[in-house]
């Protein structure tokens, strides 16, 4: 019987102070018995003080993330900084090879954190990789984007309840802010439950690099930096967040081509008419309204729609109770 393998976790104090390290770890192995290999970056700084964990390509999709990391470290003087940040710029690696969001079973691996040894083989790797890389965190900030097919503003989920969690948030200066207390599965979920103050932010659209996205989003970890006094300076919040108590997904209850009438981070009124289908002579199918008064989060790019395509996630403004 072959022996359980046994994945250490990544030690801060290995890595020498003023100094970046980029290295892979092997994390799994592919159908030929070859090592997948995940890259890490650890940045100490000179100084002690926390550790900031950063990861992106949960989703191997999901690109925006990658170039929020490489520019947020290219930029970054270590002998001013107090304290590490340690990287996983691309999680999920059998996906990012195939532009897919999907782990190679078909799973999505932000449903099965924090994995299982003995799991089906997205559990697996999910559990390397917490095992490698949250025990050196005390903040972590997950970055996403929307799924294929949907289009995002720059917003953040977080539990609001969580004060440090809610102070990361802030400091991101996001359109919205999007309470959640982090569903099971979710790498934050996993975070969370090991007391690490953790965001998920929400940057932007799958499959490319937005330019726009990219610097706020390096703004937004910088800001994260000077609130935990790992780096001198002033935090600049360009706009106030949204904060939101919840949000849903709206559907078609029919098919059609689908004709939006919002724009990402609209504040629409309940009953305004958001959306219709139309059949391919132009004739009107079905016409969807606003259940409630709230903000666009997000919303559908793809124009052919059936019945429970989703055309818009709304925000229900307001703290949650």
């Amino acid at each position: 019987m072959n022996k359980k393998k046994k994945f250490p976790s990544i030690d801060i104090s290995d890595f020498q102070k003023g100094k970046r390290s980029d290295f892979f770890l092997p994390l799994y192995e592919d159908s030929l018995g070859q090592a997948v290999n995940v890259p890490f970056i650890v940045a100490r700084g000179l100084k002690p003080g926390p550790c900031l964990g950063i990861s992106a390509a949960v989703h191997g999709n999901e690109l925006n993330g990658i170039k929020i990391i490489q520019k947020t470290l290219a930029e970054l003087d270590l002998s001013n900084l107090k304290g590490s940040i340690i990287c996983a710029p691309v999680v999920n690696i059998p996906g990012f090879n195939i532009g897919e969001r999907f782990f190679s079973d078909g799973v999505d691996l932000n449903h099965v954190f924090p994995g299982s040894p003995n799991g089906v083989p997205a559990e697996q790797y999910t559990h390397a990789f917490v095992k490698t890389f949250l025990p050196a965190c005390n903040y972590l900030v997950d970055i996403h984007t929307a799924s294929e097919g949907r289009l995002n503003t720059m917003y953040v989920r977080v539990d609001l309840k969580d004060r440090n969690a809610r102070s990361l948030a802030e400091a991101v200066s996001p359109e919205i802010i999007l309470h959640g207390k982090g569903g099971d599965g979710t790498l934050r979920g996993a975070a969370g439950r090991k007391n690490i103050p953790a965001i998920t932010l929400e940057a932007g659209n799958p499959s490319v690099f937005q330019g726009k996205m990219v610097f706020e989003g390096e703004l937004g970890l910088k800001n994260i930096l000077y609130l935990l006094k790992m780096l001198s300076g002033k935090i600049n919040q360009s706009r106030k967040p949204v904060v939101c108590k919840s949000s849903d997904w709206l559907r078609t209850n029919s098919g059609g081509v689908l004709e939006i009438n919002f724009n990402l981070a609209d504040k629409v009124e309940s009953k305004q008419v958001l959306a219709k289908t139309l059949d391919p002579f132009g004739n009107i199918h079905s016409q969807y309204s606003a259940p409630y008064s709230g903000i666009v989060i997000g919303k559908a790019a793809n124009p052919v729609a059936t019945p429970g395509t989703r055309f818009c996630h709304l925000g229900k403004i307001g703290e949650p109770k």
